[in-house]
């Protein structure tokens, strides 16, 4: 995933005029952020749990069925009032889950750290950083690329110069602003459980230069050490094997409430996949991914084998 900081962090430098200038509203025809939409679906499971109709728990919250419809689908702005009388007229008295689903709707509306880079960022981006900082776990696999989490600031530098092809204008101090505060979900007294397997190919691409991918090679097997860092090198030798060429990242929460969700992307949009099946699939080309790849101890050594070649 070309593509972590907690919800609410400050962004790792002060962000550019051109950064901090308010983005244009997105179109009606622009998908809702996906958090907003996965609360609007916790939101019906528990209508639908309590018997109620749509029209039935429209009437019951006086508002129309059309607005709680959208609410539902993730189109219209909850507020914790909002969600509350919901929950009472769902009959909903479980604390924790009632402290979970207030919560959650805070940190939809929250303005997350990534906002100050609007102009900086493409929205699906945005949508992808609003997930990933809801994250506890993420399960990556990698092709061309290193993991965004695991990119030195000079890596960085070099993939965001080779995007200036691109016929948008790219601030790329922002986007290694954006890419560093993400890299803060790695530490922490809290920190997200990472685990990605990554084609050698990502760690022999000549970003940037040797003396680049030599820094790069040690960033990785530094980050492999960490206790919640998990890397696999899967080697040219292992020939074909389930999902060899497409990177995808499979992100876990700590809320009940919140599902695991797949996230896919290319050079114009992030695709999210939420669907039971779709989820269980992907996790499932994981393992055998993970089986096709050198152990974590056994990359840990390739890493070192081939930094010691690099340098000689």
């Amino acid at each position: 995933m070309s593509s972590h900081p907690p919800a609410g962090a400050p962004p790792a430098t002060v962000p550019s005029p051109a950064a901090r200038a308010p983005a244009a509203a997105p179109s009606a025809a622009t998908a809702p952020p996906i958090r907003r939409r996965r609360l609007g679906a916790a939101l019906r499971r528990l209508r639908l749990s309590a018997g109620l109709t749509l029209q039935g728990a429209a009437e019951r919250l006086e508002i129309s069925d059309s607005t709680l419809s959208r609410l539902e689908n993730g189109q219209g702005r909850l507020r914790r009032i909002d969600v509350a009388a919901a929950l009472d007229v769902y009959g909903v008295r479980d604390e924790e889950l009632r402290t979970t689903l207030l919560n959650l709707t805070g940190q939809i509306r929250d303005k997350g750290w990534w906002q100050y880079y609007r102009r900086a960022i493409p929205e699906p981006y945005a949508d992808y950083i609003s997930v990933e900082a809801a994250a506890t776990t993420i399960d990556a696999h990698t092709v061309q690329l290193v993991h965004g989490l695991l990119q030195t600031e000079p890596y960085i530098r070099a993939v965001a110069e080779a995007w200036r092809v691109r016929t948008e204008p790219l601030d790329v101090d922002a986007l290694v602003a954006v890419r560093r505060t993400r890299q803060r979900m790695l530490g922490g007294p809290d920190p997200l459980r990472l685990r990605v397997v990554m084609h050698e190919s990502a760690l022999r691409q000549m970003v940037g230069g040797p003396e680049v991918m030599r820094g790069q090679i040690e960033r990785v097997l530094e980050e492999s050490r960490r206790p919640n860092v998990v890397i696999q090198i899967i080697t040219h030798s292992a020939g074909a094997y389930s999902g060899l060429d497409e990177p995808f990242a499979i992100v876990g929460f700590g809320n009940p409430l919140e599902h695991d969700v797949v996230c896919l992307d290319n050079l114009t949009r992030t695709h999210f996949l939420e669907t039971v099946d779709e989820v269980r699939n992907y996790a499932s080309v994981f393992d055998q991914l993970r089986a096709a790849a050198l152990s974590p101890e056994r990359s840990a050594l390739w890493l070192a084998d081939l930094l010691t070649k690099m340098e000689s």
